[in-house]
């Protein structure tokens, strides 16, 4: 008891900082001392006392790793005691995990201790799970209650407050039980006891996202049926309404119920036709509609959908320019290109506030004059377009597109040059890498990132990077990452993301660099913004199921940035971000283990079945890059569509003239990551096949 009272004399109060800190060892004494405990080299001697408390760190968590709690919480006790060791707190929550502490000791070190923001996810796991084993009823239940702010994933949290809820009522603590509940239904409005006009929608929402679509299609409709709820309430609620039979992969529906959308916004407007709100809304809910029937491959109900807003003449700015742009686009589909023309130059007329559907208006009038080989114009356009672009992903596009049209022309050289200008100016972009696939020029290789490992001069920071505590370290990281502000810090930062394997900041930092820097920079540090976590799980399904592996890399990073967490609008879970409906049908195929969506958040079964799906597609689509990633993306039926209505014989055309515009950048992002994870994986030249989309790849 006298040594718990020591520890938590040494770490209460409002300040975490040691007293005289010791400084983390350097990098190269670090390895050498690594290296020496790794090889039980017990003739390695230590030269100061910041080597020393390290020496003493790295032994307590490699017994910690090899179950031996015994030395684990001894090694871990001295260690939180000493209150010249920056990491003190950080051994005081390991002894948690591994000292047999009584209730009276633990009672003592949670009444007391006050713990660092980085550490209070683990203190509290630890400290639920010893509370559950001595049945103190209450920490338990505070231990969930305050968890509940540390985790990601909707499921877990709901769980953790209904065992504080349970704990609650077994307590007879109505005062707690009350405070619980609040909190559920904040972070799960569905167990709501009362739905009212305030929390109906938010309700139904959660209960589409725990994928209970009947329940919560029930409340949308009382919401668009109630007298009581505003105009912008009951088109909110609609569109949610028709949204998730899309999330619920019933597209037919989806059709159906954005076709009664439209219906029923036109009968308001025909009670009220001068309401600008009314209008705005029944325009979007037709352009809405039109792109559904489209995707069903119904062309001619399409347009008709589209000159009913015509005659009406309604509609703002933004909204003409993109119905004359979808109506174009339906006319390019049918290859009507004097039709097309006619409306994407009727779209430009319009003054739009967005630069999205600006350049996307700029974009159809080129493509459709280099579809109809009217080059000389098409290039005029693009010298125009560019003049006036501050968008360089955009300039990068006419300007390939401008190189293509002066081959066409016979003017060779001087397509040559814009692509190997492109290529130089977008190195790491889709543009800049089919330029040096049609100039035939190899791609360097990507040595890995030079990464400074030396102390960063964060007290915590450097020892928790010292001693390889990944997950504190990416914790304290993300605490300060703002205060990277000036182009050095950042350059710093970069080696902190690889060090702590913090890779989501790296891949979000690069974008904070000037333009001008961002492809020097992005080979500089290219170990860390095209990162390779879970290197083995990768490994061993690409080798299962005969996937090159830089392909499963380049849809992760696309997918998730390998963040495991992730959930997105469309239901999808996870690192490869996997549905529900295709893991179950995986799981069977392949006997992957599997029970629910939450498994989708585990990475081991979630790349496998990505993987096995990839595979799966490859064979499918004969090797061919653009089909195989567009049905991973999109599915294989719209696929072979496309390919019988769209393609010409030119691969990289046909991914220009895919009409899902997710699917088109999709195809370009994973390209991109694919060729760059090539470079990465093997540190070797590459050179890109000229018919690289038309045979299998590798």
């Amino acid at each position: 008891m006298k040594k718990i009272l020591l520890i938590t004399l040494l770490l209460t109060g409002c300040s975490s900082k040691p007293i005289n800190p010791i400084p983390a060892p350097g990098y190269a004494r670090m390895s050498a001392l690594k290296s020496a405990l790794t090889e039980g080299n017990k003739s390695f001697e230590t030269q100061n006392d910041a080597e020393e408390l390290a020496q003493e760190y790295l032994k307590a968590m490699k017994a910690e790793s090899a179950g031996d709690t015994k030395s684990a919480c001894k090694l871990f006790k001295n260690l939180a005691e000493n209150e010249s060791f920056p990491l003190n707190q950080t051994a005081l929550v390991h002894t948690l995990s591994n000292c047999s502490y009584s209730a009276s000791e633990l009672r003592s070190i949670w009444g007391q201790t006050v713990i660092a923001s980085y550490l209070k996810e683990a203190y509290l796991d630890s400290s639920l799970k010893l509370a559950e084993k001595y049945q103190i009823a209450e920490a338990a239940a505070n231990f969930s209650y305050d968890l509940v702010a540390f985790k990601q994933v909707q499921s877990e949290k709901v769980k953790l407050l209904q065992n504080a809820i349970k704990l609650a009522q077994k307590l007879n603590r109505p005062e707690l039980e009350e405070k619980f509940f609040v909190k559920l239904t904040e972070v799960s409005p569905l167990f709501s006891k009362d739905i009212n006009r305030d929390n109906i929608y938010s309700v139904a929402k959660d209960f589409e996202s725990s994928r209970e679509f009947e329940k919560a299609r029930t409340l949308y409709l009382e919401i668009i049926n109630g007298e009581e709820y505003s105009f912008e309430e009951k088109v909110k609620a609609y569109n949610s309404y028709r949204t998730s039979f899309k999330v619920a992969r019933d597209l037919k529906m989806f059709m159906e119920k954005t076709g009664e959308m439209e219906l029923y916004l036109r009968q308001l407007l025909d009670n009220d036709p001068a309401d600008t709100k009314l209008q705005e809304a029944w325009v979007d809910a037709k352009i809405n509609y039109a792109r559904a029937v489209w995707t069903e491959h119904l062309n001619a109900e399409a347009r008709i959908i589209l000159e009913d807003v015509i005659e009406r003449k309604i509609g703002n700015a933004n909204q003409m320019a993109t119905l004359y742009w979808v109506y174009g686009s339906l006319h390019v589909e049918s290859k009507e290109f004097p039709e097309a023309l006619a409306k994407y130059e009727k779209a430009s007329t319009y003054k739009v506030t967005t630069l999205d559907l600006q350049e996307n208006v700029q974009w159809a009038l080129v493509w459709n004059k280099y579809l109809t080989k009217r080059y000389e114009d098409m290039m005029s356009d693009v010298d125009r377009f560019v003049k006036k672009s501050s968008n360089p992903n955009f300039i990068h596009k006419l300007n390939f597109w401008k190189a293509r049209a002066l081959y066409k022309l016979g003017r060779e050289d001087e397509g040559k040059t814009l692509f190997q200008t492109t290529a130089a100016n977008d190195a790491f972009g889709y543009y800049g890498l089919i330029s040096s696939m049609q100039t035939q020029e190899p791609l360097a290789p990507l040595a890995p990132t030079e990464i400074i490992k030396d102390p960063f001069g964060h007290l915590i920071l450097d020892w928790l990077i010292a001693v390889d505590e990944k997950t504190f370290s990416t914790k304290v990281l993300k605490e300060i990452n703002s205060q990277f502000k000036t182009i050095a810090e950042r350059e710093r930062a970069m080696s902190l993301y690889a060090l702590t394997g913090w890779y989501q900041g790296g891949m979000v930092q690069i974008y904070n660099f000037p333009m001008k820097m961002r492809d020097e920079l992005t080979k500089k540090y290219i170990s860390v913004v095209f990162p390779i976590p879970y290197e083995n799980i990768f490994a061993r399904y690409s080798q299962k199921y005969k996937v090159p592996e830089a392909l499963p890399f380049a849809i992760t990073r696309q997918e998730s940035a390998f963040n495991p967490n992730v959930r997105s609008w469309a239901d999808a879970f996870g690192l490869m971000q996997m549905i529900p409906e295709k893991a179950v049908e995986l799981s069977k195929k392949y006997h992957i283990p599997y029970k629910d969506f939450n498994d989708l958040y585990k990475p081991e079964p979630n790349v496998e079945m990505g993987t096995a799906l990839l595979s799966e597609l490859h064979a499918l689509f004969k090797g061919k890059f653009a089909q195989n990633v567009a049905a991973y993306n999109a599915s294989t039926e719209v696929i072979a569509v496309w390919e019988r209505e769209r393609f010409n014989g030119d691969y990289l055309e046909f991914i220009e003239m895919i009409p899902y515009e997710e699917t088109r950048n999709y195809i370009k992002l994973v390209f991109r990551n694919y060729m760059t994870y090539k470079r990465v994986l093997k540190n070797e030249e590459v050179l890109i096949p000229e018919d690289f989309f038309a045979k299998p790849f590798n």
